[in-house]
């Protein structure tokens, strides 16, 4: 038997090497070149890719059948940014194959790439409308909701911001439109670059009020305060957002109209500047052109009051040593201003009336009288402004 082995192993041999010499024959080893994208993995969170590495190109070599029933898609390209740091860098493509294919050129081995850290911005929103709305009607400023959007994206990339856009469009509409417009964000040369940003939100609620022509006029909002703050405090301002609206009617009707009021507004025993929405009352015979919520805002302060302290003594600051001083009149009325819990419970012992005779010399001198007082209150007068100083040696 071993005999018989020993004798057909030649045989054997040559058999499998005329297999394999047969097998490249039919299936040579064959080249190709594919376009491949780039795709970073391990970047550091916060940190962001300023652009996109571009595509590189690969030569695999393997058996014909494998090469030519492979795609691009199998053949995956990758950067290992776990080192990377902030800045423009260099980094090493590497490229995993199937199974039996080899690569044998990768064009460009490395790829030059900007890391960059996120950021965000806040940016007021622009409406441009297209379109026109029906014959015969109007449509006037629209209502966003909100009325900015926030940018997240790469640091650099974010200075060149300029606006953030939504279109409305129009088309022949006879009533309000209520819309849901994505944003798009354009730099300050007018480029496109919404896909380069996180935007929050994507979309922006848009009201566009839209009414069929007739007459209507512009007046003023009067805000209808009702009640009084605690005592002690005063309206001092009151401020309202928007300041006039629009109202449609007869042309008999709108010329008797010159304000519209807003609901009431309570401010009954407040003692705090106070903030509120509040709708607007409908004219008789009239009609708001649209219902807008106002913004109120009603300044409280404490009332200001004066109080006498009399019999302040004036001291002397800085006298030189060696001398001494001789006041006439050594003693002033101060007069004070603020609210009047401060001023009612202020007394002599909290305040001071002073002269300074830094640097003067012996004779007699008049000096305006200077004094100290609370912060929280305002010194309204000092009488008399000026006392006589006379300095002598002292005995």
């Amino acid at each position: 038997m071993k005999k018989f082995w020993e004798r057909n192993f030649f045989y054997k041999a040559l058999a499998v090497l005329l297999a394999v010499l047969l097998w490249l024959y039919v299936n040579p080893a064959t080249e190709k070149v594919f376009t491949v994208s780039v795709l970073p993995y391990n970047l550091t969170e916060g940190f962001v890719l300023a652009h996109n590495p571009e595509d590189v190109e690969v030569r695999v070599t393997g058996p014909s059948s494998t090469v030519k029933s492979l795609s691009s898609k199998e053949i995956k390209a990758s950067v290992n940014l776990a080192s990377a740091k902030l800045g423009e860098g260099t980094y090493s493509v590497e490229v995993n194959l199937p199974p039996g294919v080899e690569p044998v050129l990768i064009k460009p081995s490395s790829v030059k790439l900007l890391i960059d850290k996120i950021k965000e911005k806040q940016l007021p929103i622009r409406v441009i409308t297209q379109g026109t709305v029906a014959s015969g009607y109007s449509h006037f400023e629209p209502v966003l909701e909100p009325s900015t959007v926030v940018v997240r994206g790469p640091s650099r990339l974010l200075i060149d911001l300029d606006t953030a856009l939504i279109t409305v469009n129009l088309d022949q509409a006879k009533d309000n439109l209520v819309l849901n417009p994505p944003v798009t964000l354009l730099t300050k040369n007018g480029n496109i670059v919404s896909d380069k940003f996180e935007i929050s939100p994507k979309n922006i609620q848009v009201f566009v009020p839209i009414t069929e022509n007739t007459h209507n006029k512009t007046v003023s909002i009067k805000p209808n305060i009702n009640g009084e703050p605690k005592e002690g405090f005063h309206v001092s301002r009151v401020v309202l957002d928007p300041e006039t609206v629009k109202i449609t009617g007869s042309y008999e009707t709108l010329s008797q109209i010159y304000q519209v009021s807003t609901a009431p507004i309570d401010i009954t025993g407040i003692t705090e500047t106070y903030s509120t929405q509040v709708a607007l009352v409908s004219p008789e015979g009239a009609n708001l052109l649209y219902q807008p919520v106002v913004k109120v805002l009603v300044q409280i302060e404490a009332v200001a009051v004066t109080k006498n302290l009399v019999d302040i003594p004036v001291t002397v600051i800085n006298l030189a040593e060696g001398k001494q001083v001789i006041l006439k009149p050594d003693k002033v009325q101060l007069t004070l201003k603020g609210p009047s819990e401060e001023i009612g419970a202020v007394e002599k012992s909290a305040v001071k009336a002073f002269v300074d005779v830094e640097g003067l010399e012996l004779g007699v001198h008049n000096l305006v009288v200077k004094a100290e007082v609370p912060k929280t209150l305002q010194l309204f007068n000092v009488e008399p402004s000026t006392v006589e100083v006379k300095i002598i040696e002292k005995e």
